[in-house]
């Protein structure tokens, strides 16, 4: 079996640091485990040394069952990047943006160029890349992180140890993320953080691995009279670097306030760690000890009332896991997703924001008895010892590891006789949902072992790109299969009903030319003959399927026998790229986006939510509504919506840029508010679904197959009559965020019911009866 390297700045056994520490212990309990584990790392022998020395010396050398790899360091301008570095940590984090460069793309550039790397380290890779079976670049920030995880991105997983810090907003960061085949997280928060800063498509590859932790029951747990000079000593204790990045300030001024307020409590604040600020003796009660050995941090954890840890910068958070194996309780950033998630789930201490809160925080535990205290931190014991141990941890590697030999998919080929299953439509184009449907089905088809095809009467430039071919008669042998998507009546019609072959129509739906009569009379004619037409291919399909129940009721209606429903499959994992950030940077500007997405279309209803919008800026001037979807310029209903904008005088608070690449789609979701429709028909709506992947709330018109798509996610409204308290509640949900939260909790449940494995055991049995079609 080929080795597994993890490649990583810094690598020994006595490291100091999160990543490190985890690095050491993934590598050693893997090889223990028998697994092949090599460490590609740097002559580099710490962070705080010198990035630019080669301390340690190059060459290969066995420790611990692992073959530790060591190249030497570039040299680098450490100016430059102290200069880039020192005014990226000066941006106030309110000043962030996900999608948005920090600093200037000259500035990134330098602080990746200027940061720790090795040539050597990235020629090893390029020369030697199949000579591995997957590769584990830790931490996120670093040079040969950054530079060397695109080389061998086929087999490479990022265990980037997240923060939500400036260096993880940089354009280089976002590449590696999208880039690797998987992403491996020490904790659900996060990850949540990752999808904030990056978007949903990373979710599908990403794996919450979780991190150890290990308490020794050896050395000395007397009261660390030594470090304390008093055995009745009532103390607080923060454990961790000592420096501001880690809040260490907030919480020292924190405690300045509560003993101002609480000028007779004997509750002290302890500090122990590495850094070089002091802050001992800054407020009566605050004793920092500076750096401490391991048995004395036992002591001190075996004896406080509590462990705060005030850093919004965690990925996991060693420390109170510690706490809790100790039984003690704990204090976490409320705005730290890692940690506050942990504490949310636990019960196991509190979280806080504000120095008030902080602040509070202290006198809390200043008034609570032992007992409450005891109760708190058993909680919290038992979710360190189900969530923090070493085996359980290794377990998912090694699962993760065991996968990788195993087949790209899990689906089971067919055996029936049927060899091909290819596709009719009457046409494909860039972004269409029916494109996007046929594009994914004939992927499963070939994952299948089908050979499978599309072909189209009509096709842009775009969709010959993903090899979508033009149609023409006798293309497809009469022993294949088809699959026929219905639409308007086109000379791929005729073809699929002339097929001898096995065949399934699928129905997307066609809209009532109701819609379409104020405005073109001849297309209406159109769409009601393609409505009318199926009753006449009801006799020439052994199977039709609709994507939703509603789409199927309207083909037992027309007289097809044997139907089925299968939704479309809508996978978040498109997404898997930057967002534009032009976009990204020009919608986050503090306006409300309101967003639509759809062909500009009567049944689709955009002049209602024109005027619904118009209300809704009557109450809340700061917003934008952003209808998104395909026009041209000549078609009466858009001229209709222009006229409404200039009569409304809505110029410049709605945005129509008609059809748009799926970059600058991403970006509209990203920063999107609200998902509003006001659509009165639709055969599926995969924009609902779009929508609940970027955790945009849905306020949708009650029609059609909408309610069915939503279940009971989202908000829908009954009428149309009072647009004014339609706006209402759009505002209400965009401004309401414990609404918003609850109507985010149930799209999250629901999206996962339309994704392509849980869809694919409906689609095999759509494949089953065309197998028995065959002769």
């Amino acid at each position: 079996m080929k080795p597994i390297a993890i490649v990583i700045p810094w690598f020994g056994r006595g490291l100091k640091g999160g990543a490190e520490q985890q690095a050491w212990q993934i590598a050693t309990r893997l090889a223990r485990r028998g697994f092949s584990i090599e460490v590609l790392t740097t002559c580099c022998r710490a962070f705080h040394e010198d990035w630019a020395t080669n301390h340690l010396k190059a060459g290969s050398v066995s420790e611990d069952r692992i073959l530790i790899r060591r190249f030497p360091v570039n040299s680098r301008d450490r100016s430059v990047f102290d200069e880039v570095n020192s005014r990226m940590l000066n941006i106030p984090h309110s000043d962030l943006r996900p999608g948005v460069n920090p600093v200037s793309k000259d500035e990134s550039v330098s602080f990746v160029k200027e940061n720790i790397n090795s040539a050597h380290l990235l020629e090893y890779l390029e020369c030697n890349k199949r000579e591995y079976q997957a590769f584990l670049f830790i931490p996120y920030l670093y040079g040969i992180i950054i530079n060397g995880l695109p080389i061998v991105c086929d087999h490479a997983f990022l265990q980037p140890c997240l923060h939500d810090e400036v260096y993880a907003y940089l354009p280089e960061i976002e590449y590696i993320f999208h880039k690797a085949k998987g992403v491996l997280f020490n904790s659900e928060g996060e990850l949540n953080l990752a999808v904030k800063l990056y978007g949903p498509g990373i979710k599908e590859k990403s794996t919450i691995v979780g991190e150890g932790v290990e308490v020794t029951s050896s050395g000395n747990r007397n009261f660390p009279i030594r470090l304390l000079g008093s055995e009745g000593l009532r103390f607080v204790l923060y454990l961790g670097r000592r420096e501001p990045t880690k809040n260490v300030d907030l919480l020292v001024n924190s405690y300045a306030d509560f003993r101002q307020s609480n000028s007779n409590s004997d509750l002290a604040l302890v500090l122990a760690g590495p850094g070089n600020t002091s802050y001992d003796g800054f407020v009566n009660g605050v004793m920092d000890l500076g750096f401490i050995a391991e048995s004395e941090k036992s002591c001190l954890l075996k004896h406080c009332k509590a462990v705060f840890q005030p850093s919004r910068n965690e990925s996991y958070s060693r420390v109170i896991m510690e706490a809790w194996l100790y039984g003690k309780p704990v204090a976490v950033n409320a705005e730290c997703l890692a940690t506050a998630g942990f504490v949310g789930r636990s019960k196991g201490g509190w979280t806080a924001a504000s120095q008030t809160e902080w602040s509070n925080l202290f006198s809390i535990i200043d008034s609570l008895s032992d007992r409450e205290l005891d109760e708190c931190g058993k909680n919290g014991r038992d979710f360190a010892c189900e969530n923090a141990d070493w085996d359980r941890v290794i377990d998912s590697y090694e699962m993760i590891i065991k996968g990788l030999t195993e087949s790209k998919s899990s689906c089971v080929k067919h055996r029936g006789n049927l060899l091909g299953i290819h596709q009719l439509l009457a046409s494909a184009s860039y972004g269409d949902a029916i494109s996007n449907h046929a594009l994914d089905i004939r992927d499963y088809l070939r994952e299948r072992g089908y050979e499978s095809d599309i072909f189209a009467e009509h096709l842009d430039l775009l969709m010959a790109e993903e090899n979508v071919k033009a149609f023409s008669p006798h293309v497809i042998s009469g022993k294949s299969g088809i699959i026929y998507h219905h639409s308007i009546g086109s000379g791929v019609t005729y073809y699929a009903i002339q097929h001898s072959g096995p065949k399934c129509l699928i129905y997307h739906n066609i809209t009532p030319g109701r819609f379409f009569s104020p405005y073109r009379p001849d297309f209406c004619a159109l769409l009601e003959k393609g409505r009318s037409d199926l009753k006449n291919l009801s006799e020439s399909f052994p199977l039709a399927v609709g994507v939703s129940a509603f789409n199927e009721a309207e083909l037992i209606e027309a007289g097809f026998k044997n139907t089925l429903a299968i939704h479309i499959g809508i996978s978040p994992r498109k997404w898997d790229n930057p967002p534009n950030s032009g976009l990204m940077k020009s919608l986050q500007d503090g306006v409300a986006n309101l967003l639509f997405v759809g062909r500009i279309s009567p049944n689709k209803c955009q002049h209602h939510l024109i005027s619904a919008f118009s209300h809704y800026l009557s109450m809340d001037p700061n917003a934008r509504l952003i209808i998104i979807g395909e026009f041209l310029a000549s078609d009466p209903y858009y001229k209709h919506l222009m006229n409404m904008l200039s009569e409304k005088n809505l110029y410049g608070h709605v945005v129509v840029p008609g059809k748009v690449r799926l970059n600058e789609l991403h970006a509209f979701y990203r920063t999107a508010d609200l998902f509003w429709s006001m659509s009165e028909h639709e055969g599926f709506c995969v924009p609902l679904i779009e929508a609940m992947w970027f955790d945009v709330p849905i306020l949708a018109y009650n029609s059609s197959a909408v309610p069915e798509t939503l279940g009971t996610a989202g908000l829908m409204f009954n009428g149309k009559k009072d647009l004014i308290s339609v706006a209402a509640l759009a505002k209400v949900i965009i401004r309401n965020e414990h609404l918003k939260e609850k109507i985010l909790k149930a799209q999250r449940e629901r999206r996962t019911d339309f994704t392509p494995e849980n869809v694919r055991s409906e689609f095999d049995e759509l494949l089953n009866v065309m197998e028995g079609q065959v002769r």
